[in-house]
């Protein structure tokens, strides 16, 4: 048996993909998987879910749905059902707020591994990367 909790968390999409591949090669060799998971891709390569809630932490803890994703799908109850069903979505904002200038993000005397007394201000909302040398922005 392999218990594993939520473990696509930060992998990139072709990580994910190898990841399912595998927990799927597992199941196929006789072996139990269970997973706690929130990836879509995920829950619709189960062949089990269990979806519990009703809400998080106190707001929760009773399973509101059980069975193949389509079982769960049928559930009223389930939002975890809505969302894979697509009668619920997340909307994306049509307008974005722009970053705000005045707003930054600052480090003082940064110190551990290999930084030595540090100091760093960079634009709050913005996306950096720093490769080989490289600095994107």
């Amino acid at each position: 048996m392999y218990v594993l909790d939520e473990p696509s968390i930060g992998l990139h999409q072709r990580d994910n993909e190898r990841l399912l591949g595998t927990l799927i090669h597992l199941r196929d060799l006789g072996n139990t998987v269970i997973v706690v998971e929130h990836d879509e891709d995920a829950i619709r390569a189960a062949d089990h879910v269990i979806d519990i809630g009703p809400g998080a932490g106190v707001h929760g803890g009773e399973v509101v749905a059980e069975g193949p994703l389509e079982a769960i799908m049928a559930v009223p109850e389930s939002l975890t059902g809505q969302y894979m069903s697509g009668k619920r979505k997340i909307e994306v904002p049509k307008k974005r707020v722009p970053a705000n200038p005045e707003k930054v993000l600052k480090l003082t005397g940064a110190r551990g591994n290999n930084l030595k007394d540090v100091t760093l201000t960079l634009p709050s909302r913005s996306v950096y990367l720093h490769h080989r040398g490289f600095r994107f922005r």
